[in-house]
């Protein structure tokens, strides 16, 4: 059964995640491996299926229904993905979630939320997110759907 606690660690971890690719990638590291080692112990790619649309894609590859095109918008450097420059590259230094609602649903935790960013130059900026994350049967909780977009500016 999901629990709160669950929700509230699954929530961080995304949010750390994103600065971990973007320090890994300051510092010269393997951002490839890194990335796709994120992916598979945070979506379920790897075991199932996986809806993302990510905040800043659009026409044909809008949505990422697979692991190369979820690294593709994480890291960039995809010709299959030309208009995907890196997102969690900025890099961004710190990243949290406010304005948390979730319903819990046996082994699912369906959740909507505002993840803030704050980039290495002092940039700050929100985006609206929904998530479902699932217990999977090796114990994990892996992302199965990741909706972001911009807050909405009359």
């Amino acid at each position: 059964m999901f629990t709160e606690e669950l929700v509230h660690t699954a929530l961080q971890t995304w949010c750390d995640n994103v600065v971990a690719v973007g320090r890994v990638h300051a510092e010269g590291g393997d951002v490839v491996a890194f990335a796709s080692r994120i992916l598979s112990d945070n979506y379920d790619y790897d075991h199932g299926k996986v809806l993302f649309k990510p905040t800043l894609t659009f026409g044909a590859k809008t949505y990422r229904p697979t692991k190369e095109g979820a690294l593709a918008y994480f890291i960039g450097g995809n010709a299959d993905f030309p208009d995907d420059k890196g997102f969690k590259l900025k890099p961004w230094v710190k990243a949290w979630y406010s304005k948390l609602d979730y319903i819990l649903h046996g082994d699912l935790a369906i959740v909507q939320c505002n993840v803030h960013f704050i980039g290495e130059d002092d940039s700050h900026i929100f985006v609206n997110k929904s998530f479902v994350f699932k217990q999977c049967e090796d114990g994990k909780v892996r992302i199965i759907l990741h909706q972001s977009s911009l807050p909405y500016q009359p």
